[in-house]
Parts: structure tokens; sequence; C-alpha cells
């Protein structure tokens, strides 16, 4: 079952059981990508909370400024800025480092956020190739659900949905000559809780740049679901290889993908991918 939406819980646990050993005024960095989804060769974004190891708050704030120092396989180190994002609004936040890199393996990232020592290195893993479609990559065509076929409550668990995101199905939207952006999230069901902040950011967006197509495809086929246990990913969620949610993928015209952005976006990095497609 599709459940990496659990990812940065389960590093939380195991990053508290590392920072065990570590002397307790130490703070941790936590990597909420998932796993799997950095590649040597292009830019990536990763994403990084700053945890109080005791109380597991999140301190990360627009007050505290960071830079994250990135420790490759060969022991080179880069230190650059980490830029604050909310992820949930005036709520939880993250840290946003843009890097490339250059060698496969296990790689270390450690936060150095002011007013606070630097943070122990947290390791994860940079591979030859990424599942996720990324910049320069074909969007992958799949058939989504829209209200031609079923009411708008079966297909978003979206509390507030906007039909037009559920006009097309994506196969449509990626043909018909127009930019694409799609928000695979499930707002009702999204444990780290920014599936309902991004698809919200989305829609605003949509109203002052509505020369595209805007696509929601809900996590989960089967809404009513009684346990959680039981409810069943959609397809285009394994046609698009997504280990997590939420993604947003924004495609040019000409159905390929020129931005990507997991599990939080400022609303100044969604307006300038807009703007790159023409939207």
């Amino acid at each position: 079952m599709f459940r990496v939406s659990l990812r940065l819980n389960a590093a939380l646990i195991a990053l508290i059981s590392l920072g065990a050993c570590a002397p307790a005024e130490e703070n941790l960095a936590v990597l909420a990508n998932a796993r799997g989804t950095f590649a040597v060769g292009d830019p990536q974004r990763l994403l990084v909370g700053l945890l109080e190891p005791e109380t597991s708050e999140f301190l990360a704030s627009p007050e505290i400024s960071a830079t994250a120092t990135l420790t490759a396989p060969d022991g080179e180190e880069t230190t650059s800025e980490a830029a604050f994002l909310w992820t949930v609004p005036n709520l939880t936040g993250l840290y946003r480092v843009y890097h490339t890199f250059d060698q496969e393996g296990e790689w270390w990232v450690r936060l150095n956020p002011s007013g606070y020592g630097p943070t122990p290195k947290t390791p994860f893993t940079v591979g030859t190739s990424d599942p996720v479609p990324g910049p320069g990559d074909k969007a992958p065509t799949a058939v989504t659900r829209t209200l031609a076929d079923q009411p708008i409550e079966e297909i978003s668990s979206d509390d507030d949905p906007d039909p037009a995101f559920y006009e097309l199905s994506l196969d449509e939207a990626l043909s018909n000559g127009k930019p694409t952006i799609v928000v695979f999230a499930t707002p009702a069901f999204c444990v780290s809780r920014t599936c309902g902040p991004m698809l919200d950011q989305v829609k605003t967006a949509s109203q002052s740049h509505p020369d595209a197509n805007y696509v929601h495809v809900e996590i989960y086929e089967n809404l009513d679901a009684n346990k959680l246990e039981d409810l069943r990913v959609v397809a285009a969620v394994r046609t698009w290889g997504l280990p997590s949610e939420p993604w947003v993928f924004v495609i040019d015209a000409n159905g390929e993908v020129v931005s990507r952005f997991e599990g939080a976006v400022t609303d100044e990095e969604l307006e300038v991918a807009l703007e790159e497609v023409g939207a």
C-alpha cells in the first residue's frame, strides 16, 4: 500500500534513535524527501527539517537563518544557503537546498542554523537514476477520473474542490497543446498535512495563470473506504513512479516536464515555473 506519506515520521523515529548517542543539546537534521529520488547530473531540491530531539518539535522558522553542508561520498564538503519555506502555513516549515550531485553513493547533510550549533550529519543515498519524472523528461500519459465519469466527492478528497481541476483527464491535458500543471495529492489522507496547502497554492495560482490545464489527481480511488488500510492507489500514481505525496509537476505545451516540486513549494517557485511554460 502507498504509505510513503509517512516518510518524514519514519525519518524522525530513526534519527531520534541515532540522536540518543549525541549530546542532548544537539538538534537533528531530518531529510523530508522520499527515499530514492536523488540522482547524479541534474539540480536536486532537498527539503530538510530541524528537529529538537527530546520534544520532536520542528524548529525551522523564517526568523532562523541556516546554511546546509553536504558531504559527498569522497568526503568533499559544500556549504550553501538553506532557504526557509512553510509546509503548513504559519505552523510547520522546512529548509530548502538546491544541489547538483556529481557522485553516486552515500551523502550526508548537516544544518547550521543561526543561534544553534550545527546538527549531526544525516545520511541519504544518491543513485544513477531517478524514478520520478523530472525536468526534460516526457510526462507519462495516464487516464485519470473526471467529472464526466463520477461526482466530484468520489474523485477528490479536497474539502473545497475547484471543478476546473477535474474537467480533463491527464492524458487529454497532455495532448491538447497547452501547458499542464498536475497535482498529485490527497488532502483528507495526507499524514504530512502538506497535500491541502500545496493544492490550495495551485488553485490560487490558476486564477492569475489561466492559459494552462490544471489537473488534480487524487491519490486514492476508493475514498469511501472504512479503514485507511483499505484505500487503493490510483493507477496514475504508479505510472508516474511516485514513491510519496504530494507532488506538483509543471509541464510545457509539448508535454515535457519543466519543473517538479515534492512536499512543499513556495509561491515564488510556483510563479517562476508557471511563467516559464507561458501559463
